[in-house]
């Protein structure tokens, strides 16, 4: 008798099934750590027309804020928009009663943005992507 499941590997797999590898995470995390569901939330930048120039997403979970993307339009850069947008997420944070913020991102994007913003480093990985910096940062609000 053979193993009943095949492992399927997929370059464009289903949104619907990446959404279902997710939410059956959350729940066992939501289970394991006793705290409810997270939330998520979006501080947009927007044109005259709605259209987003910027913007950070991310969620709030246990005490945790956790930072998904952030993202400044090119033609707006260097205007501050990325610090007022971490100021808007770090507020928002407090708010929701969060005790830290944390976040994962590349050197060869952020060159030391965080680390003028107060964040610490908690995590490195060399080389990774090729011929950048994967860092893991957190800051305590």
């Amino acid at each position: 008798m053979g193993n009943p499941y095949r492992l399927v590997v997929e370059s464009d797999p289903d949104p619907f099934d990446l959404a279902l590898l997710e939410e059956r995470l959350t729940d066992a995390a939501v289970e394991a750590v006793g705290h409810g569901p997270d939330r998520d939330f979006g501080i947009f930048v927007r044109d005259d027309n709605g259209r987003v120039m910027a913007g950070v997403s991310g969620m709030f979970w246990a005490g945790c804020c956790q930072v998904h993307a952030l993202w400044v339009d090119e033609q707006l850069r260097g205007r501050g928009l990325g610090r007022d947008l971490m100021a808007a997420a770090e507020a928002e944070a407090r708010r929701q009663e969060c005790r830290l913020l944390m976040g994962l991102t590349y050197d060869a994007l952020t060159a030391h943005f965080y680390d003028r913003l107060g964040y610490r480093t908690v995590g490195v990985i060399e080389d990774c992507p090729a011929g950048t910096t994967t860092r893991w940062y957190c800051k305590d609000l």
